[in-house]
């Protein structure tokens, strides 16, 4: 950071959330330095978040994207349709997971009827997907689930089809390819004030952004998070080793004198709460998590939720608790899924 970050103080950050929407405050930051940071990192929030997406279908009996499907209502190409719609949490191991569902009956299908390991959390609910009209009917899809970053196209997904199948034939009569994006973010915008400092005379800025999920079941830390990993790879690459930094004109974060701010030491009190004091978690829960050595709220912050329905005695279920109770009480300590 500049050195001018000494006579401002040390920058701060308010974080607020209501359902799929989260307001970040940021301030002070030097003059000019709001529109740079926010605008290249509202640019890289839109383009480039994770999620899983359904970029390969299959329906047995059924030979390429304009047939129709013998007992239910929609044609091939409106499941392909449906599904595209389809969005999932990123805690997929592996970029892909391929998954079989037989339907039988007569019944409207939605997303929640999908077979889904314990780990994939759905993000666009109730998405309907198809009818079956037929009580007799039993309908087979195979789908592919797919953990990527951008928008993917027909011609890529063939192209990589091809190359997986070591095949000059290409993609195999019967599957379905859906090109498809897996962007998370419905909208991202940000202001920026200019305030006087009463140390300098200069304008120092405050940036507040607006950050619009497709679901509330996502965390905005965490895609910044994740936007930001991805913006300080590559402006890292412009350090070169052999260049001279004149280090008297910079500061260190930790180096800068704070003003009398609150929040920092209640945190750390927060994180020395035991986990029976949690007044939202069941017993059950509750006695789950210390048998596993989990005996306070900080524990829970080196843990992912894959890590944590893997342990005894805890499920998804709890796992979806626990989750609801930290952000019941403090949002900012559930920083891993």
């Amino acid at each position: 950071m500049l050195d001018i970050q000494n006579f401002l103080w040390k920058p701060q950050i308010e974080y607020s959330k209501d359902s799929n929407v989260a307001e970040f405050r940021f301030w002070p930051l030097p003059g000019g330095l709001g529109h740079s940071i926010w605008n290249m990192i509202r640019r890289t929030l839109i383009a480039y978040t994770p999620a899983i997406s359904i970029t390969w279908l299959n329906i047995k009996w059924v030979s390429h994207e304009y047939s129709s499907v013998d007992w239910v209502k929609e044609t091939a190409l409106q499941i392909m349709l449906n599904f595209k719609e389809l969005k999932f949490k990123w805690d997929l191991s592996e970029r892909f997971e391929w998954r079989t569902k037989k339907f039988k009956g007569i019944w409207k299908y939605t997303v929640n009827d999908l077979d889904l390991p314990a780990w994939v959390e759905i993000l666009t609910d109730d998405i309907y997907l198809f009818e079956i009209t037929d009580p007799k009917a039993v309908l087979e899809i195979s789908y592919r689930l797919e953990k990527w970053y951008k928008y993917l196209s027909i011609d890529e997904l063939q192209k990589r089809e091809k190359e997986m199948a070591e095949s000059e034939e290409g993609v195999q009569l019967g599957n379905l390819l859906i090109d498809n994006d897996f962007k998370v973010v419905k909208n991202a915008t940000y202001e920026v004030e200019e305030i006087i400092s009463d140390f300098t005379g200069d304008y120092n800025d405050f940036v507040v952004i607006k950050i619009e999920t497709i679901s509330d079941k996502l965390d905005p830390k965490e895609l910044l998070t994740f936007v930001w990993e991805v913006i300080s790879s590559y402006t890292k690459m412009f350090v070169f080793d052999e260049s001279y930094i004149d280090r008297s004109l910079l500061t260190e974060l930790d180096e800068i004198s704070d003003i009398a701010w609150t929040d920092e030491i209640e945190l750390k009190e927060v994180k020395n709460t035991p986990i029976d004091s949690l007044s939202w978690l069941s017993e059950r829960t509750r006695n789950a998590l210390i048998k596993n050595e989990i005996e306070f709220v900080e524990d829970l912050e080196t843990r992912t939720r894959s890590e944590l329905i893997s342990l005894k005695w805890v499920g998804k279920k709890a796992v979806d608790e626990i989750q609801e109770a930290l952000e019941k009480e403090w949002k900012q300590l559930w920083s891993k899924k």
